[in-house]
This record gives structure tokens, sequence and C-alpha cells, in this order.
């Protein structure tokens, strides 16, 4: 029984231990109030594990973040996130979705044409491998559309521009 309990103490401790190493790790995003409650007026009745935000550079002054629905999508694994009413949401830049790739064996993914139409997935090779045969390998890309998506833009100090959400700051 002693056992049983040192085996509890132990899992309890390592989990808390990995949250705060988790919350130490955050990168937190803020934006002003009135922005903040636009997107929590936005997001207020949706689950919180399908709600993500990408951010793209319009200018040097201006941003544009986007409000991302999506499930169990491993660019939602990241530091980066926007605080919003007490909880923090995953905060993706724009060039994750340009330059992301999976990993295999350590080593990004490409695709490799194996025959005529036929793609493999496989671990990077050199580039010298590349090289000998350049037009066989393709980059893995994730696509997204944003051209619909909810928007609030802002300034460099996060300050509400404009947005097309419904949910507008009062």
């Amino acid at each position: 029984m002693k056992y049983i309990n040192k085996i509890i103490i132990a899992i309890l401790l390592t989990s808390f231990c990995l949250l705060k190493i988790s919350a130490q790790n955050t990168i937190p995003y803020l934006v002003n109030l009135e922005t903040e409650k636009s997107i929590y007026k936005e997001i207020l009745n949706k689950p919180k594990e399908d709600i993500s935000f990408l951010i793209e550079n319009l200018s040097d002054k201006t941003f544009k973040i986007h409000l991302i629905n999506f499930k169990n999508n491993d660019l939602q694994i990241t530091n980066r996130k926007l605080f919003v009413n007490n909880e923090f949401y995953p905060l993706i830049f724009y060039t994750d979705y340009l330059f992301y790739t999976k990993l295999k064996d350590d080593k990004p993914i490409v695709s490799f044409e194996e025959s005529k139409n036929v793609y493999k997935d496989i671990a990077i090779p050199t580039i010298e491998e590349r090289e000998k045969n350049s037009h066989l390998y393709g980059l893995k890309r994730k696509s997204i559309i944003i051209d619909n998506s909810i928007y609030w833009i802002v300034d460099n100090k996060g300050d509400l521009l404009e947005t097309n959400s419904v949910s507008k700051s009062e």
C-alpha cells in the first residue's frame, strides 16, 4: 500500500511540474480591451479546443488576427498564446502555414515521386541527394483558407482598427 501511495505522489508531483513548465514556456500575446472584448464575444459559445488564431502581418504597423476553427491539428501545438478573458488560445503565425512540415526520424518530411503520380512521404535527404533528382521531391505544405474568416485588424499597440465580427465590442 505504501508503494502505491509513493507512485501516486510521484505521478502528482510530475504532473504539477509539467504544468508549471508548460506555463513558463507560454509566450503570451495581448491586445487592448476593446479588441479582446470583440474576440471574446465571437468565441464565447464555441468549444475551447476548436479555437485557434492565425496572425497575418499586413504592414509594419498592422496585423490581421483570423479566427480559425479546427480540431486535432499539430499546428495548434505552439507556445504562442493569445490571452482572451482569462484563457490562452493557440496563436499561429501565417508563416507557420507556409513553412511548417511534419517530422519523420527527426527530419522534415518531403514527398518523393516513386513512379508517375505515385508519391511517398520520406525524411528529407541531404542537399546533394536532392540536387541529383530535384524534380522528384516536393515540399509537404498545409493549406489554409482564410479568405472568409472572421478577423480583427489591429495596430502595433493592439488597438482595434477594423473587424468583420458580428460581435463587435460595445
